[in-house]
Protein backbone atom coordinates (compact mmCIF):
# COMPACT_ATOMS: atom_id res chain seq x y z
CA UNK A 1 0.00 0.00 0.00
CA UNK A 2 2.74 2.51 0.64
CA UNK A 3 5.18 1.73 -2.44
CA UNK A 4 1.47 2.84 -4.01
CA UNK A 5 0.95 5.65 -2.76
CA UNK A 6 4.32 6.45 -3.19
CA UNK A 7 3.91 5.67 -7.02
CA UNK A 8 1.20 7.92 -7.39
CA UNK A 9 3.41 11.31 -5.95
CA UNK A 10 6.24 10.40 -7.48
CA UNK A 11 4.55 10.65 -10.82
CA UNK A 12 2.25 13.47 -9.87
CA UNK A 13 5.52 15.22 -9.07
CA UNK A 14 6.45 14.40 -11.94
CA UNK A 15 3.62 15.26 -14.04
CA UNK A 16 3.78 18.81 -12.53
CA UNK A 17 7.69 19.13 -13.18
CA UNK A 18 7.13 18.41 -16.55
CA UNK A 19 4.21 20.49 -17.15
CA UNK A 20 5.80 23.50 -15.55
CA UNK A 21 9.44 23.00 -17.49
CA UNK A 22 7.40 22.64 -20.30
CA UNK A 23 5.28 25.83 -19.71
CA UNK A 24 8.78 27.39 -19.04
CA UNK A 25 10.13 26.73 -22.86
CA UNK A 26 6.80 27.82 -24.41
CA UNK A 27 6.64 31.35 -22.77
CA UNK A 28 10.64 32.05 -23.32
CA UNK A 29 10.06 31.24 -27.05
CA UNK A 30 6.72 33.33 -27.46
CA UNK A 31 8.90 35.84 -25.49
CA UNK A 32 12.26 35.87 -27.91
CA UNK A 33 10.25 35.43 -31.41
CA UNK A 34 6.83 36.83 -30.60
CA UNK A 35 5.27 40.33 -30.16
CA UNK A 36 4.13 43.04 -27.63
CA UNK A 37 1.48 41.17 -25.60
CA UNK A 38 -1.60 43.78 -24.24
CA UNK A 39 -0.69 42.86 -20.56
CA UNK A 40 -3.13 45.07 -18.57
CA UNK A 41 -1.57 46.92 -15.43
CA UNK A 42 -2.99 45.15 -12.46
CA UNK A 43 -1.43 41.88 -13.84
CA UNK A 44 1.99 40.37 -13.35
CA UNK A 45 4.41 39.80 -16.34
CA UNK A 46 3.64 35.71 -16.20
CA UNK A 47 0.46 35.78 -16.06
CA UNK A 48 -0.05 38.28 -18.81
CA UNK A 49 2.37 35.85 -21.12
CA UNK A 50 0.29 33.26 -19.53
CA UNK A 51 -3.50 34.41 -21.12
CA UNK A 52 -1.78 36.00 -24.15
CA UNK A 53 -0.12 32.95 -25.28
CA UNK A 54 -1.02 31.50 -28.23
CA UNK A 55 1.20 28.20 -28.11
CA UNK A 56 -0.16 27.45 -24.23
CA UNK A 57 -3.70 27.53 -25.75
CA UNK A 58 -2.98 25.25 -28.61
CA UNK A 59 -0.96 23.04 -26.31
CA UNK A 60 -3.75 23.41 -23.90
CA UNK A 61 -6.42 21.59 -26.49
CA UNK A 62 -3.71 18.86 -27.76
CA UNK A 63 -3.10 17.73 -24.15
CA UNK A 64 -6.33 17.18 -23.85
CA UNK A 65 -6.51 14.94 -26.49
CA UNK A 66 -3.13 13.43 -25.24
CA UNK A 67 -5.34 12.54 -22.26
CA UNK A 68 -8.39 11.10 -23.88
CA UNK A 69 -6.03 8.35 -26.24
CA UNK A 70 -3.66 8.13 -22.91
CA UNK A 71 -7.07 7.06 -21.12
CA UNK A 72 -8.10 4.34 -23.87
CA UNK A 73 -5.05 3.14 -24.16
CA UNK A 74 -4.66 2.23 -20.41
CA UNK A 75 -8.28 0.56 -20.28
CA UNK A 76 -6.59 -3.19 -20.92
CA UNK A 77 -4.18 -2.41 -18.14
CA UNK A 78 -7.45 -1.14 -15.54
CA UNK A 79 -9.34 -4.50 -16.04
CA UNK A 80 -6.86 -6.31 -16.02
CA UNK A 81 -5.68 -5.06 -12.54
CA UNK A 82 -9.92 -4.76 -12.02
CA UNK A 83 -10.55 -8.92 -12.85
CA UNK A 84 -7.30 -9.94 -10.50
CA UNK A 85 -8.98 -7.51 -7.92
CA UNK A 86 -11.91 -9.62 -7.99
CA UNK A 87 -10.44 -12.95 -8.18
CA UNK A 88 -8.63 -11.99 -5.06
CA UNK A 89 -11.69 -11.23 -3.33
CA UNK A 90 -13.54 -14.72 -4.89
CA UNK A 91 -10.24 -16.29 -3.15
CA UNK A 92 -10.52 -14.64 0.23
CA UNK A 93 -14.01 -15.23 0.84
CA UNK A 94 -13.37 -18.85 0.67
CA UNK A 95 -14.59 -21.08 3.16
CA UNK A 96 -17.38 -18.31 3.88
CA UNK A 97 -21.05 -19.21 2.84
CA UNK A 98 -22.09 -15.74 2.90
CA UNK A 99 -19.69 -13.18 1.00
CA UNK A 100 -21.14 -10.17 -0.63
CA UNK A 101 -17.71 -8.80 -2.05
CA UNK A 102 -17.74 -12.46 -3.40
CA UNK A 103 -20.96 -12.68 -4.98
CA UNK A 104 -20.66 -8.42 -6.45
CA UNK A 105 -16.77 -9.95 -7.66
CA UNK A 106 -18.49 -12.99 -9.59
CA UNK A 107 -20.92 -10.86 -10.92
CA UNK A 108 -18.51 -7.83 -12.32
CA UNK A 109 -16.28 -10.93 -13.79
CA UNK A 110 -18.96 -12.30 -15.92
CA UNK A 111 -19.84 -9.16 -17.74
CA UNK A 112 -16.36 -8.28 -18.74
CA UNK A 113 -17.07 -12.10 -20.05
CA UNK A 114 -14.30 -13.50 -17.94
CA UNK A 115 -14.38 -17.05 -18.01
CA UNK A 116 -15.58 -18.67 -14.44
CA UNK A 117 -14.48 -22.48 -15.84
CA UNK A 118 -12.81 -24.43 -12.32
CA UNK A 119 -14.57 -21.85 -10.04
CA UNK A 120 -14.31 -23.49 -6.25
CA UNK A 121 -17.04 -21.71 -4.78
CA UNK A 122 -18.63 -24.94 -1.81
CA UNK A 123 -21.50 -24.54 0.21
CA UNK A 124 -21.61 -20.92 -1.07
CA UNK A 125 -24.61 -18.99 -0.93
CA UNK A 126 -25.68 -17.38 -4.53
CA UNK A 127 -29.15 -16.67 -3.95
CA UNK A 128 -29.99 -14.52 -7.32
CA UNK A 129 -26.83 -14.37 -8.72
CA UNK A 130 -27.14 -13.50 -12.54
CA UNK A 131 -24.22 -15.63 -13.95
CA UNK A 132 -26.47 -15.66 -17.71
CA UNK A 133 -23.72 -16.84 -20.36
CA UNK A 134 -21.07 -17.75 -17.98
CA UNK A 135 -18.69 -20.52 -19.00
CA UNK A 136 -18.43 -22.55 -15.26
CA UNK A 137 -17.98 -25.84 -16.58
CA UNK A 138 -15.62 -27.86 -14.43
CA UNK A 139 -17.00 -25.54 -11.64
CA UNK A 140 -17.16 -27.13 -8.42
CA UNK A 141 -20.20 -26.09 -7.20
CA UNK A 142 -21.51 -29.19 -4.30
CA UNK A 143 -24.06 -27.68 -2.05
CA UNK A 144 -24.61 -24.44 -3.65
CA UNK A 145 -27.31 -22.09 -2.85
CA UNK A 146 -28.14 -21.08 -6.22
CA UNK A 147 -31.98 -20.62 -6.23
CA UNK A 148 -33.59 -17.86 -8.00
CA UNK A 149 -30.36 -17.73 -9.79
CA UNK A 150 -30.09 -16.66 -13.39
CA UNK A 151 -28.17 -19.33 -15.34
CA UNK A 152 -29.74 -19.06 -18.58
CA UNK A 153 -26.99 -19.67 -21.14
CA UNK A 154 -24.67 -20.98 -18.98
CA UNK A 155 -22.05 -23.94 -19.89
CA UNK A 156 -22.07 -26.16 -16.47
CA UNK A 157 -20.26 -28.90 -18.68
CA UNK A 158 -18.68 -31.16 -16.29
CA UNK A 159 -19.62 -28.75 -13.26
CA UNK A 160 -19.93 -30.77 -9.69
CA UNK A 161 -23.30 -29.43 -8.33
CA UNK A 162 -24.05 -32.30 -5.79
CA UNK A 163 -26.72 -31.54 -3.68
CA UNK A 164 -26.68 -27.37 -4.70
CA UNK A 165 -30.10 -25.81 -4.77
CA UNK A 166 -31.45 -24.67 -7.63
CA UNK A 167 -34.84 -24.16 -6.95
CA UNK A 168 -36.62 -21.09 -9.27
CA UNK A 169 -33.78 -20.69 -10.89
CA UNK A 170 -33.69 -19.92 -14.75
CA UNK A 171 -31.20 -22.31 -16.54
CA UNK A 172 -32.88 -22.13 -20.09
CA UNK A 173 -30.39 -23.12 -23.13
CA UNK A 174 -27.75 -24.12 -20.35
CA UNK A 175 -25.52 -27.02 -20.92
CA UNK A 176 -25.32 -29.40 -18.09
CA UNK A 177 -23.93 -32.37 -19.98
CA UNK A 178 -21.59 -34.61 -17.89
CA UNK A 179 -22.45 -32.25 -14.94
CA UNK A 180 -22.94 -34.24 -11.89
CA UNK A 181 -26.38 -33.59 -10.56
CA UNK A 182 -26.88 -35.99 -7.83
CA UNK A 183 -29.57 -35.10 -5.37
CA UNK A 184 -29.58 -31.23 -6.73
CA UNK A 185 -32.84 -29.55 -6.10
CA UNK A 186 -34.36 -27.94 -9.44
CA UNK A 187 -38.07 -27.49 -8.13
CA UNK A 188 -39.51 -24.94 -10.22
CA UNK A 189 -36.67 -24.42 -12.01
CA UNK A 190 -36.81 -23.13 -15.88
CA UNK A 191 -34.66 -25.78 -17.59
CA UNK A 192 -36.20 -25.55 -20.85
CA UNK A 193 -33.78 -26.63 -23.66
CA UNK A 194 -31.34 -27.64 -21.59
CA UNK A 195 -29.17 -30.30 -22.46
CA UNK A 196 -28.57 -32.98 -19.95
CA UNK A 197 -26.22 -35.71 -22.22
CA UNK A 198 -24.60 -37.98 -19.90
CA UNK A 199 -25.53 -36.27 -16.21
CA UNK A 200 -25.84 -37.63 -13.25
CA UNK A 201 -29.20 -37.82 -11.87
CA UNK A 202 -28.86 -39.61 -8.66
CA UNK A 203 -31.61 -38.16 -6.52
CA UNK A 204 -32.54 -35.47 -8.55
CA UNK A 205 -35.74 -33.60 -7.91
CA UNK A 206 -37.06 -32.28 -10.88
CA UNK A 207 -40.44 -31.17 -9.10
CA UNK A 208 -42.46 -29.00 -11.05
CA UNK A 209 -39.78 -27.53 -13.19
CA UNK A 210 -39.89 -26.73 -16.68
CA UNK A 211 -38.25 -29.60 -18.92
CA UNK A 212 -39.48 -28.69 -21.95
CA UNK A 213 -37.32 -29.00 -25.17
CA UNK A 214 -34.39 -30.49 -22.34
CA UNK A 215 -32.37 -33.35 -23.73
CA UNK A 216 -31.87 -36.34 -21.59
CA UNK A 217 -29.50 -39.02 -23.24
CA UNK A 218 -27.08 -41.44 -21.52
CA UNK A 219 -28.69 -40.37 -18.00
CA UNK A 220 -29.41 -42.67 -15.27
CA UNK A 221 -32.49 -41.48 -13.23
CA UNK A 222 -32.20 -43.63 -10.34
CA UNK A 223 -34.24 -42.31 -7.18
CA UNK A 224 -34.98 -38.96 -9.34
CA UNK A 225 -38.26 -37.73 -9.13
CA UNK A 226 -40.42 -35.67 -12.45
CA UNK A 227 -43.31 -35.48 -10.10
CA UNK A 228 -45.51 -32.41 -12.12
CA UNK A 229 -42.46 -31.23 -13.84
CA UNK A 230 -43.66 -30.38 -17.55
CA UNK A 231 -42.51 -32.50 -20.34
CA UNK A 232 -43.46 -31.01 -23.28
CA UNK A 233 -41.23 -32.24 -26.53
CA UNK A 234 -38.54 -33.55 -24.00
CA UNK A 235 -36.28 -36.04 -25.27
CA UNK A 236 -35.50 -38.87 -23.58
CA UNK A 237 -32.91 -41.53 -25.31
CA UNK A 238 -30.75 -44.06 -23.84
CA UNK A 239 -31.84 -43.07 -20.44
CA UNK A 240 -31.42 -45.77 -17.47
CA UNK A 241 -33.97 -46.44 -14.68
CA UNK A 242 -36.36 -43.98 -15.71
CA UNK A 243 -39.54 -45.99 -14.49
CA UNK A 244 -43.06 -45.51 -15.90
CA UNK A 245 -44.45 -44.35 -12.77
CA UNK A 246 -41.61 -41.59 -12.69
CA UNK A 247 -42.92 -40.19 -16.56
CA UNK A 248 -46.51 -40.55 -15.71
CA UNK A 249 -46.32 -38.35 -12.44
CA UNK A 250 -45.18 -35.47 -14.94
CA UNK A 251 -47.51 -33.22 -16.96
CA UNK A 252 -47.87 -33.53 -20.61
CA UNK A 253 -46.03 -36.70 -20.67
CA UNK A 254 -47.67 -37.77 -23.68
CA UNK A 255 -46.02 -34.77 -25.60
CA UNK A 256 -42.54 -36.02 -24.61
CA UNK A 257 -40.67 -37.81 -27.42
CA UNK A 258 -38.97 -41.55 -26.35
CA UNK A 259 -36.76 -44.03 -27.63
CA UNK A 260 -38.33 -47.51 -28.97
CA UNK A 261 -37.10 -49.13 -25.35
CA UNK A 262 -39.02 -46.28 -23.41
CA UNK A 263 -42.21 -46.22 -25.67
CA UNK A 264 -42.39 -50.00 -25.27
CA UNK A 265 -42.75 -50.11 -21.11
CA UNK A 266 -45.32 -46.78 -21.67
CA UNK A 267 -47.15 -49.11 -24.21
CA UNK A 268 -47.79 -45.56 -25.88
Amino acid sequence: MKKNVQRILSRVLTSIIGAVCLMSIILVIEAIFGGQKNCLDTETWILCQIRESTLLSLVEGFSILVAVFLFFLETPERNKKAHYEAWKTIDSAHGLRTSYARFQALQDLNEDSVSLSGLHVPEADLRGINLAGADLSYAFLSGVDLSFANLSNANLSHANLVESNLSNANLSNAHLTTADLSFANFVEANLHDVDFVGANLLGTNFVRANLANAYFGDVNFSQSTLKDAKLKKTKFFGVKNLTTEQIKEAKYWQEAIYDTALLRKLDF
